[in-house]
């Protein structure tokens, strides 16, 4: 199936950016979620005119902006921007009635406030809502009526609202009780709560498929707009998802043409003598079995002083110019979005698995980075050039994986008998490598990936946790090595690049993160250091001490069987990565400059990344770029303008993308889980709030139990703790539930503890 492996998706690395997350727990995460959305770049305040009461401030207030989350129960909160951090102890509380009507995922101006000091030391926030900039133009959700009164239920719990819509309206554009449908705001551009002409709903029920169905009092008034199907279907669902994260589906027809005439072009090693023949040099790709876009090949070459690491990528930016048809589209879609059974891939697939996909024993343009590295695997210098090269072999991880397990004994070692040599030396080079990247400061977080496999009919049939080998994290290493070698080199070059950066956790939730561990018994001591007591001023513990103190509570939580959920944990204390278009530090990474450079077929960046050097190039004539050489920055001027926007874009294609493939995910989980009612599945505990408790299973699905379905159920929503007959559930505390529903509209899973016959767990 073409599902991207794991190291394609920065699977072992992305838990340090922030962006892991793979179970909906509102308890935990309701605040992220806030800024989980397709929102554009904001447009001019559309100020609104409502009565309010004076805001209660004290004398000390700030001005702020940020994303606005609403709670369904009148008030909300504001995640002010990052920018803020320093202001804000956290998250501002926005009263009821000083929300100025804000929806889930507006932009908002926030005047704030400090209300007091919190249990853990920290400063409460209260705001008033300014000004608004609205986000939502649609909504993905389920449509129900009761008493002759239609709404249309959002899939997401984070919106807090339902959406009133005409009986007539659901019934010309061919919807049915149950179906997914897509709903736009009546008569404005964008929904704005509290400001539709009537109130309906609240009065009716009625009992159906759905259980009793009441209608609820609804804020918006909205029509619909596009209907996608039965919502107990898989395609319907699928269908509401991709259109729910704002996921462009089909190419329009100039691109598709101008991509299959580029991808046409015969591959002439003769046709620009600047580029490097390497179609002599053995070299070979490494990737899933099920990858088809194959854009990076690796090489090694053992010298008196240490090695030359080859990584050879894929020269999109040959087919794909600035301005053009595919280039246009492809900032559009920011990347391509991997899902369990399909892609839908940034290019055109005439270029993502055809002319610039690295195909064994066909020649390819590529742009080549090769990294010196001494005795020590410290990295002394890149050189970057075009290339033109020829894999000798379709390398597949768990054949790799095997074969450092065997050896030449491996059943594999035939078709690698070319490579083999290389291989061995690739390994030890690897193994130097971690050891660098665990010295220089490196959090290795775990980050549990589902494998879900499917059965003739695209149904889910199993379900497995992923497991990555040497072969993953070899290749992991060395696209570290060339993206940040490409960084420093283009940084101290003085040219355009799309860095990617990743600042330090933010201190109020690494000292939330602090006071978790330390209630299970790990040593957390001096994570956030007091303030101090005569300025005020906070002292904060260098970068690499702090990850050295993090990566020791990782360990000891390894140790005691505790490693998931003290990883699960640590991911949501971070701060989430973003590209920007000047250099900042990745914190999870220990590195100072990082950038993308290794997957121009799937990632926007890469491919901003690669024009900058082809462009240099071709218009300096000089034959490569290293450190300390002259090139004309006029070459790259163009992009120097357009930088910080294709930043921004990138990052928020970036979050859409990671919206459907989490979606899509829990979709499959659910629809598998929901042949299994009835079942007994062993368990940990993964969330608690003050009406249930959140579990996670073995396969990685997750599910709640309601207190309801718990009796004698006691819960601490603050220690996150759960007591029942004198036993205490924390994060992580093992217990066996049976399944007693998997809804795939909602994608909710709802269990009840396996119980004895005493009433405890059994």
């Amino acid at each position: 199936m073409p599902r991207k492996n794991a190291r394609k998706r920065e699977k072992a690395i992305s838990a340090a950016m922030g962006t892991l997350r793979r179970h909906k727990n509102p308890a935990l995460e309701a605040a992220e979620r806030s800024r989980r959305t397709a929102a554009k770049k904001p447009e001019p305040a559309r100020e609104r005119t409502y009565s309010s009461d004076p805001a209660p401030f004290s004398d000390e207030t700030v001005i702020v902006t940020g994303t606005f989350s609403y709670s369904g129960r009148g008030f909300g909160f504001c995640r002010p921007d990052e920018e803020f951090a320093q202001e804000l102890p956290g998250d501002v509380f926005i009263p009821p009635r000083l929300t100025k009507g804000a929806m889930t995922g507006d932009r908002v101006t926030v005047e704030a406030s400090f209300t007091g000091m919190r249990e853990d030391g920290s400063r409460g926030c209260e705001g008033e809502v300014l000004s608004v900039e609205s986000a939502a133009s649609s909504l993905i959700g389920t449509l129900r009526s009761a008493g002759g009164v239609w709404w249309v239920e959002p899939d997401s719990r984070r919106w807090g609202v339902s959406v009133s819509v005409p009986r007539k309206d659901a019934e010309n554009a061919g919807a049915r009780e149950g179906w997914k449908v897509e709903v736009v705001p009546a008569g404005n551009p964008y929904f704005v709560r509290g400001l539709t002409s009537s109130v309906h709903g609240g009065r009716s029920t009625r009992t159906d498929r759905f259980g009793t169905v009441t209608a609820p009092a609804c804020e918006v008034e909205g029509r619909i707009a596009s209907v996608f199907g039965d919502g107990l279907t898989r395609d319907a669902n699928y269908a509401a998802i991709l259109a729910g994260c704002g996921i462009r589906t089909a190419f329009p027809e100039s691109v598709l043409e101008a991509a299959d005439l580029s991808a046409r072009e015969p591959v002439d090693a003769a046709a620009d003598p600047s580029r490097i023949d390497l179609r002599d040099r053995v070299l070979f790709t490494i990737d899933g079995a099920g990858a088809k876009d194959l854009d990076d090949a690796v090489s090694l070459e053992r010298t008196e002083r240490g090695w030359v690491l080859g990584v050879h990528i894929a020269d999109v930016s040959h087919y794909v110019r600035p301005g053009t048809p595919a280039e246009k589209e492809a900032v559009l879609r920011g990347t391509s979005v991997y899902f369990t059974d399909k892609v839908v891939p940034m290019l055109p697939q005439s270029l993502s698995n055809g002319a610039c996909s690295l195909n064994a024993g066909e020649d390819r343009y590529a742009l080549t980075a090769e990294v010196t590295l001494d005795a020590q695997g410290n990295r002394v210098g890149t050189k970057i050039f075009r290339s033109v090269i020829r894999s000798r072999v379709r390398g597949v991880y768990s054949e790799v994986n095997d074969i450092f397990e065997n050896g030449e004994a491996s059943p594999f070692a035939e078709k690698y008998a070319e490579v083999l040599p290389m291989l061995r030396e690739m390994h030890a080079l690897y193994l130097l490598l971690a050891e660098r990247s665990r010295e220089r400061g490196v959090l290795e977080l775990e980050d549990s990936e589902a494998v879900i496999l499917l059965d003739e009919n695209g149904e889910p049939c199993a379900v497995m946790p992923a497991v990555r080998g040497d072969g993953e994290r070899l290749i992991e290493q060395f696209m570290l090595q060339a993206n940040m070698g490409v960084a420093e080199t283009l940084t101290g070059l003085k040219l355009p690049c799309l860095y990617r950066t990743h600042a330090r956790p933010d201190r109020d939730k690494l000292n939330a993160f602090a006071v978790f561990a330390s209630s299970l018994g790990l040593n957390t001591r001096n994570i956030v250091p007091d303030s101090a007591e005569q300025t005020g001023a906070r002292r904060e513990l260098p970068e690499d001490e702090l990850i050295r103190r993090l990566g020791m509570i990782l360990a000891d939580a390894e140790e005691r069987g505790m490693g998931p959920m003290i990883s699960l944990m640590l991911l949501r204390s971070m701060m989430k990565a973003k590209y920007l278009s000047v250099p900042a530090r990745h914190f999870g990474l220990g590195a100072d400059l990082y950038c993308h450079f290794t997957s121009p077929i799937r990632r926007y960046p890469d491919l901003f990344v690669h024009s900058v050097i082809t462009a240099v190039l071709e218009q300096s004539g000089a034959p490569f770029l290293t450190a300390g050489m002259n090139v004309p920055v006029s070459a790259a001027a163009a992009f120097a303008r357009i930088a910080s926007d294709r930043a921004f874009t990138s990052s928020e294609c970036e979050v859409r993308a990671m919206d459907a493939e989490r979606d899509i995910e829990d979709l499959y989980l659910t629809l598998y889980m929901a042949r299994h009612i009835g079942e007994t599945f062993r368990a940990v505990v993964s969330g608690v709030t003050r009406i249930g408790v959140f579990v996670r299973c073995d396969n990685l699905a997750e599910g709640f139990i309601p207190a309801e379905n718990w009796p004698g159920l006691r819960t601490d929503e603050e220690h996150l703790t759960a007591s029942v007959h004198g036993t205490t559930y924390t994060l992580g505390s093992p217990l066996d539930v049976i399944l007693t529903e998997a809804d795939p509209g909602t994608r909710r899973i709802t269990f009840l503890p396996a119980l004895s016959s005493s009433g405890e767990e059994a």
